[in-house]
């Protein structure tokens, strides 16, 4: 499964936005930001990092930061953009294999946009985090909702066997676009993703469904923009709506 990923992510590279303006990302930036320790300089690992879109709000405060990517593609489109930048390493590896990276490093591990799904082993890289956080450091991350993308996709499309099958499983197999091969993503439940965390240890702080209003991908088509961040960041809180978020946040602690 990490080579079907790594060469799938090599593959979009070429065309992959960094997604500057995106209305989810800025969603999911103000929550990264609103999260962290504000008193001190931080050392974060930004771990599937992708081009760099969620470290270099990091690196403008003077945090320093580590990415790592599985995709050479990526790591090189990252480390173009982020050139300009003294304070941050680059890497190439998997978040289920992070042993390069020393015991009790960090102060905080992100991985946005569902890192965790597409891993091959979540808890492998969830014991991989826990290894490398300092005590009392943070493991902040999104996952998908296991119900909304099935609802959204196989349901919506009539395959309702298929549905019934990857609903119980939480596997999917993903192709983007014109992509002849995608890749499996195991996608969560609330539950399953709260017993993944209690298992390898963590302290859960914060569970939030910051995409509860409306499916991320839609956003960038909304009017008022501004005025609609303000109320999903208000909204992410309500957690009677949690299970409408196409998209789980979470915050947990060493």
């Amino acid at each position: 499964m990490v080579k079907e990923v790594e060469s799938f992510y090599d593959k979009v590279a070429e065309n992959y936005s960094d997604h500057e303006d995106r209305v989810c990302d800025r969603i999911v930036e103000h929550f990264i930001l609103d999260n962290i320790p504000k008193s001190k300089t931080l050392k974060i690992l930004d771990a599937g990092g992708g081009i760099g879109r969620f470290s270099e709000p990091l690196l403008k405060k003077g945090h320093q930061v580590v990415l790592t990517e599985l995709s050479n593609e990526m790591l090189n489109k990252a480390k173009n953009k982020l050139k300009s930048y003294p304070n941050i390493k680059f890497i190439k590896n998997s978040v289920t294999d992070m042993s390069e990276l020393a015991d009790d490093s960090f102060d905080v591990v992100l991985m946005i946009n569902a890192i965790l799904d597409y891993c091959g082993d979540y808890n492998k890289a969830m014991q991989e985090t826990y290894r490398i956080l300092k005590k009392g450091g943070f493991f902040i991350a999104t996952v998908n909702n296991k119900f909304i993308y099935c609802k959204s996709h196989e349901l919506w499309e009539g395959d309702y066997e298929l549905f019934k099958k990857n609903i119980k499983s939480g596997d999917r197999y993903i192709v983007w676009g014109r992509q002849e091969k995608g890749h499996i993503s195991h996608e969560f439940t609330l539950n399953e993703l709260k017993n993944a965390l209690n298992k390898n240890r963590f302290q859960i702080k914060k569970m939030l469904g910051i995409f509860n209003l409306m499916g991320k991908y839609e956003l960038d088509d909304i009017k008022n923009k501004e005025e609609f961040i303000k109320l999903q960041i208000e909204c992410a809180e309500l957690q009677e709506y949690i299970n409408n978020s196409q998209d789980f946040f979470f915050v947990a602690q060493k």
